[in-house]
């Protein structure tokens, strides 16, 4: 099996988003599509459900110069910013030998555990339901769904999927240093559940390693993972256009749920 992995600079909103489904597509085609990447500015996504006006505070945003992009997978608002931003495409019959819909969820979290205890720390995996906070419009951050990464009692890695025809298309955010109260303004939700419930690695690492240095690590686990080969890729920029305008238009971004 092949890894196929993308490298990302710091792009915009819609350039991320549309790299991710086009990340999706290329999965077809087999293999493990794995793109690491970062963010040109603080930038919110929505997931694909949300009713942006109850999930987002944009008279704030817009003071702040904080843009928003609507994600096509699920779950709650994100603010991206000073984090690591992962995304896993796949149609391999492994990520769907097992009857649950999370279970894909299970194998790329335990691929990033790797990457999480090669820096020293102890993980657990969430198995709980998602309970009350799934029906507010708080931040994805706030609790910790099915499979997703635990250090000391709270979320570390955030995930979100989107399953369409035997593929699928996970993406989540490693975060590095993230400011809450900025996170709590631009997506309405309680400073105080933010304090409690997600931790940074600046938090739990003494040291964070270069951004560089765990870009490598986090592919290193995958290979070990899945035992795969792996092998550099890029994207097809004429095949990108139409979803670069489709992320950036008001239609999609403002769509009714």
């Amino acid at each position: 099996m092949k890894i196929y992995l993308y490298r990302g600079g710091r792009e915009s909103g819609p350039l991320n988003m549309a790299k991710d489904e086009y990340l999706m597509e290329a999965s077809r085609a087999g293999g493990i599509h794995l793109r690491l990447y970062d963010w040109c500015c603080p930038t919110v996504t929505v997931g694909f459900s949300q009713p942006v006006s109850r999930a987002l505070d944009l008279d704030y945003m817009e003071r702040e110069g904080i843009p928003f992009v609507r994600r096509i997978t699920g779950g709650k608002a994100v603010l991206h910013h000073n984090e690591i931003t992962y995304a896993v495409a796949s149609r391999e019959p492994l990520f769907f030998s097992n009857p649950s819909p999370y279970y894909p969820y299970l194998l790329v979290s335990e691929a990033l555990s790797l990457f999480l205890e090669g820096l020293g720390l102890e993980v657990k995996l969430a198995n709980n339901k998602y309970g009350e906070f799934s029906r507010q419009e708080v931040a994805c951050f706030s609790f910790p769904g099915r499979w997703e990464i635990k250090v000391r009692g709270r979320k570390l890695v955030s995930g979100a999927m989107k399953k369409k025809k035997e593929v699928f298309l996970i993406h989540g955010t490693i975060p590095i240093n993230y400011i809450r109260e900025k996170i709590a303004r631009a997506t309405r939700t309680p400073l105080s559940l933010l304090k409690e419930s997600f931790y940074s690695l600046s938090e739990v690492l003494d040291k964070v390693p270069p951004r560089e240095e765990m870009v490598e690590r986090i592919a290193e686990a995958f290979r070990r993972k899945f035992r795969a080969k792996i092998v550099e890729k890029g994207f097809d920029t004429y095949a990108l256009k139409p979803l670069v305008e489709k992320y950036s238009s008001r239609e999609w971004n403002f769509r009714r749920p």
